[in-house]
């Protein structure tokens, strides 16, 4: 492991800063000893093999004329958090005093407290937002659950009410309650099935089946889904421009139409009817394609871009929107999408500027790579001195 070097203070401006340097610490003896004894350790000539052998460092010592060399660590209830350092730099060697010992452990241990005084602080800082955010989707829920839930069934106990006192309703009349009654089951029926696909791909109870699928068969199956509401509602115009020679991607075909007809929804949901909407695709990278959902409709705030993916997100409030639903679809897109090893993002130039909606997936003859495992960024260290070098790693 290394360090790079941010702080310094020198007794002497004739010492060389050190200030950005990258040390390695894996071959340092001193800092390996006080690691595994978790105590201090004095060097009062660094030229001598007494009390630790510093020749494999030897480079070092000259470059950067360290003579003698105390090294303490800082610990919190045998937690090691970091280490403090002094390094006389004269060309005479310095015999480590025990009050100078005493005196570094005595900041160490309250650079010990402070550190996980400041640790604490941010993990409250982050258990607050978690709290917070927990708050809001629990008060998100609540409004939209209530007013989704509590329209339908109003509408369909009004219906009912109807058909049962009046059992001479015109035939017309009466098919049309049985209709409206039938159309506001099945929205409540979505939305429940909304919670609970989005609770399964959360949790991660979702079983992938991945073959090779060709991308177009999916986009015919999501259009043919959405035009059939074309009898009732008013859409806007929609086009597809996916080349039959795309290569097939490697996905679930269940879930891929999923996203494809959540997008599209919602595409379709935010454009005016005499707006239009576009499906592309293509390829993105050599091993990933690319399919790209465009509106001409109300467009996104920029501010908005990451936002729109969270759950129960309504950019309009709960209880004042006018296109209805969960805010759920595009949280469920998001799951989805990651899950079969691809990226979804939205961009839009501002309201009423229409928006774009990507998402990629892997082709199928390269299949999904996996991404790398994030790496520990370097400890960071500080460093000080007065003809000796005081640093804290």
């Amino acid at each position: 492991s290394t360090t790079v070097i941010l702080h310094e203070a020198r007794s002497a401006q004739g010492l060389s800063s050190l200030v950005g340097e990258t040390w390695s610490l894996q071959d340092n003896p001193l800092f390996q000893a006080v690691v595994e004894q978790k105590a201090a350790i004095a060097v009062a000539d660094t030229q001598i093999s007494e009390p630790l052998d510093l020749s494999t460092i030897s480079d070092r010592l000259d470059q950067w004329q360290i003579r003698s060399w105390l090294m303490v660590p800082v610990l919190y209830q045998g937690r090691l958090l970091g280490m403090v350092e002094l390094q006389h730099c004269q060309a005479d060697p310095h015999a480590w005093a025990q009050d100078e010992i005493e005196m570094v452990e005595a900041v160490s241990t309250q650079l010990g407290v402070a550190l996980i005084q400041a640790e604490s602080f941010a993990n409250l800082e982050d258990l607050n937002e978690q709290l917070e955010a927990l708050e809001r989707t629990r008060s998100n829920l609540i409004a939209i659950t209530g007013h989704e839930l509590r329209t339908p069934l109003s509408t369909i106990q009004v219906c009912l009410e109807s058909l049962a006192n009046e059992p001479d309703m015109m035939p017309e009349l009466r098919q049309v309650m049985l209709d409206t009654a039938l159309s506001d089951a099945e929205r409540m029926r979505k939305l429940i099935q909304d919670f609970i696909t989005l609770s399964r791909l959360e949790s991660g109870r979702v079983e992938w089946h991945l073959e090779p699928i060709a991308l177009d068969e999916c986009v015919d199956l999501a259009l043919s889904s959405i035009r059939t509401r074309q009898n009732s509602e008013t859409l806007p115009q929609i086009r597809a421009q996916v080349p039959l020679e795309l290569p097939s991607v490697q996905a679930d075909g269940e879930w891929l139409v999923e996203v494809l007809s959540k997008l599209l929804d919602n595409a379709c949901k935010f454009t005016e009817p005499e707006g239009e909407v576009l499906i592309e695709a293509k390829p993105n990278g050599g091993k990933m394609l690319e399919v790209t959902i465009t509106d001409t409709g109300r467009g996104i705030e920029p501010n908005r871009l990451e936002a729109v993916f969270d759950r129960f997100y309504q950019e309009e409030g709960a209880l004042r929107r006018t296109a209805g639903g969960t805010g759920l679809g595009l949280a469920i897109c998001r799951q989805i999408v990651l899950g079969l090893g691809g990226q979804i993002w939205a961009e839009s130039a501002g309201r009423n500027q229409g928006s774009q909606f990507h998402f990629t997936l892997p082709i199928a003859q390269d299949g999904a790579s996996s991404a790398p495992a994030p790496t520990a960024p370097p400890t960071p260290k500080a460093r000080r001195s007065n003809r000796k070098r005081t640093s804290v790693q």
